[in-house]
């Protein structure tokens, strides 16, 4: 072999060996860091554990469930999870999504196949007589009743007995 060609291997190693790891570390700095956000220091986050409702909701949820046994109740579901936008676009989806994604109901009651919504159930008190509280209201029932879903509302101090309930709610349902 040749001064030349072994003069000519050894360069294009040494090219090779300087600019691999140049070209490596490009490919993984292509994107950023994320930005730290406040907390994500801390071990421990200023969280404690919650009631999921309150007392007057499982006292009504225990009537539910004696007057509708045939059927799954969930409680505190957020809209998100049982309607969506029916539109093709994203920025569409998106939007119609923002516009319920924090809301939630306090009880959904479900056919026993586990996917079919039969009807939304809010247990209104007295927190559902300000006028922002309305606004929201009306914005869950428009929501709901676009997507074809009944709410049925009950009001905290008239609270139903469970025969009623049940009168009340498979009117809904045998109407759905």
């Amino acid at each position: 072999m040749s001064f030349g060609v072994v003069f000519l291997i050894l360069a294009v190693g040494f090219l090779g060996l300087i600019t691999l790891p140049k070209l490596s570390s490009k490919r993984q700095s292509t994107e950023p860091e994320p930005k730290p956000v406040r907390g994500d220091e801390l071990t421990i986050w200023p969280f404690a554990p919650m009631p999921i409702m309150t007392d007057t909701e499982v006292i009504f949820f225990k009537k539910l469930k004696n007057a509708l046994p045939e059927y799954h109740i969930f409680v505190q579901v957020q809209l998100s999870r049982i309607i969506e936008a029916n539109s093709d676009e994203t920025s569409e989806r998106s939007f119609w999504f923002n516009r319920i994604c924090r809301q939630s109901v306090d009880y959904v009651i479900v056919d026993i196949d586990a996917q079919t919504t039969l009807m939304a159930i809010e247990l209104d008190d007295w927190t559902h007589s300000s006028k922002s509280r309305q606004k929201a209201d009306d914005k869950k029932n428009k929501a709901l009743a676009s997507a074809g879903i009944p709410i049925v509302r009950f009001h905290a101090e008239r609270m139903p007995s469970a025969d009623m309930l049940r009168y009340e709610l498979m009117q809904v349902i045998e109407n759905y």
